[in-house]
């Protein structure tokens, strides 16, 4: 008789069965994601910066929650910093692995990696691990780019336009067109990537073989420029070519050659900040694909001319000839041999520094709402609503035609251009400015004097004022000489291109009003430093 297995024995038999089933048949059990994940990378707070000249840069990340996620934080992080994006692909930090880091922090966080070069390119990526020590996936790539670390590796002189300054105060008012500099190169290989790190005082503009470069407006950033001067850098890879190329500058006056205009009938400008001459500083660096590098410097081969900007003021606006302007001085081969050599720059400044605030770019266009005629040959655009920014012109006609733009935030009962409250510092029919050679009313005011277009339906001529801003809703156009074929005016809302940190609308519309004329009136403002307004004053104490 055989007597049954006991419960010891069967339990023994299942265990056993249970440890002898292969290992690769068993799911391997799956840890479970972080409810945190990092987003919106930025390096010296900024995303994907071209240009910065902090040794140790700051990275910083913002978190997003997984969906029904509450009461998250984050825990720990891990940064990789790499030469290449297959090292990153690879998990491989190969100039930084900061490791598991138990820390909270999410912004300020100094790369301690190994010695970054000038112009150096590096791509990152961080992960982290939330409350419960779940980690989150590595996020996107982001990417920066080292400027110039040291002052030395510019190699470049500050230069200007021999011509010297005014005599006068009374000189000042007269024409002064502003400088051009150019200089032809040639590149003999075929061409990886090129940087440029530029920079012009007061403002400036840089072209390559004919071509603008960029969307920086008012640029550098208005700072103490006996303190430091701001420099951009920019990827000019696409505009160059093997064999002939050609670079220039245009500068204007900005805040270092400001008119001396009587603030409030007192203060002039010129005898409170740091002025000079305009002036131009450029580095040009191109890598060619052997590994090899060409450096292209601003010095006294560069030659100097006079654009077609007759007058240029930050109060005042803009006077431009377009007869005058040398057509094809920013290409190769354009004869140059009567024009005059740069100059170094003879005043001092602050040290060069890489800008690290949003530039100064066009946000919003405004089409005209309507157009008046309340007097025979003065129309008046309304452009909608009050703004800080500039107008766009297009307009055909013959040469000679002059056409003005004068700006204002209101109107008179008949309909005609208040100009009055956007008149710079009270200077309204002031004595003390005709003396000094000004004008009785400093209103604001732009002026274009056509090349001569063709027949009608050929291109029209534009005038997009470079070197000022202004502080408008209502433009009155008038006409000197001939008139114009046909002309149209938009405008253009400039601002420091900041991002939007928040939103806010409601079922109460007229809060919904309020908030929007809080946002254009802050943005309106910001011009590289917060400005009190616009068109008055203009001046950083907002």
């Amino acid at each position: 008789m055989t007597s049954n297995p006991s419960v010891a024995t069967v339990v023994v038999l299942f265990l056993t069965l249970l440890v002898s089933v292969p290992l690769s048949a068993a799911a391997p059990a799956k840890s479970p994601a972080a409810a945190i994940r990092p987003v919106s990378l930025h390096c010296e707070y900024l995303e994907n910066p071209l240009g910065i000249d902090v040794r140790k840069p700051r990275l910083g990340w913002k978190l997003v929650a997984a969906p029904g996620a509450r009461g998250q934080e984050q825990a720990a992080y891990q940064i990789l910093v790499a030469t290449s994006l297959k090292q990153l692909e690879r998990n491989r930090g190969d100039l930084w692995d900061s490791g598991r880091v138990a820390s909270k922090e999410q912004f300020g966080i100094e790369y301690a990696g190994k010695p970054l070069k000038s112009g150096q390119a590096v791509v990152w990526k961080v992960r982290v691990w939330d409350r419960e020590g779940r980690v989150s996936s590595f996020s996107d790539p982001s990417r920066w780019e080292m400027a110039l670390l040291s002052p030395d590796e510019w190699r470049a002189k500050w230069i200007s336009h021999p011509r010297p300054l005014p005599a006068s105060d009374r000189e000042f008012f007269q024409d002064q067109p502003a400088p051009i500099f150019r200089k032809e190169f040639k590149l003999a290989k075929p061409i990886a990537r090129a940087r440029a790190y530029v920079s012009g005082l007061g403002y400036y503009e840089l072209r390559m073989n004919g071509e603008r470069v960029g969307d920086r407006l008012l640029d550098p950033g208005w700072t103490t420029y006996s303190k430091r001067v701001l420099y951009s850098t920019y990827d000019v890879s696409r505009l160059l070519r093997r064999g002939e190329n050609a670079i220039g500058l245009v500068v204007g006056n900005g805040w270092y050659n400001p008119l001396p205009l009587p603030l409030f009938g007192r203060f002039k400008l010129r005898e409170h900040l740091p002025v000079g001459k305009p002036r131009a500083i450029l580095r040009l660096v191109v890598e060619y694909t052997d590994g090899s590098r060409e450096t292209i410097v601003t010095d006294e081969t560069w030659k100097a001319g006079d654009s077609g900007v007759l007058r240029n003021s930050v109060f005042l606006g803009e006077v431009v000839d377009l007869r005058k302007e040398p057509r094809g001085w920013d290409r190769a081969g354009f004869p140059d041999a009567d024009w005059p050599s740069a100059v170094p720059s003879a005043e001092p400044v602050g040290p060069l520094q890489a800008q690290f605030q949003p530039p100064i770019r066009a946000t919003a266009q405004l089409k005209p709402v309507k157009i008046t005629e309340p007097k025979p040959g003065v129309h008046i655009v309304d452009l909608g609503q009050n703004f800080g920014g500039r107008v766009l012109l297009r307009a055909s006609g013959p040469a000679g035609c002059r056409i003005n733009l004068r700006y204002g935030e209101l109107l008179y009962p008949d309909g005609t251009l208040n100009p009055m409250t956007s008149v710079m510092t009270q200077i309204k029919n002031s004595r003390v400015s005709t003396a000094m050679g000004g004008p009785p009313t400093a209103w604001q005011q732009d002026s274009l004097i056509l090349r001569g277009s063709g027949a009608a339906g050929e291109e029209h001529e534009e005038l997009r004022p470079r070197f000022t801003f202004h502080g408008l809703r209502y433009v009155e156009v008038t006409f000197e000489g001939p008139k114009p074929r046909s002309w149209e005016v938009i405008g253009e809302r400039l601002n420091s291109d900041v991002a939007s940190a928040g939103s806010f609308a409601c079922s109460n519309e007229l809060f919904n009003r309020l908030q929007n004329v809080v946002r254009w009136t802050q943005l309106s403002n910001m011009f590289s430093v917060q400005s009190d307004c616009p068109h008055r004053e203009k001046l950083g104490y907002g």
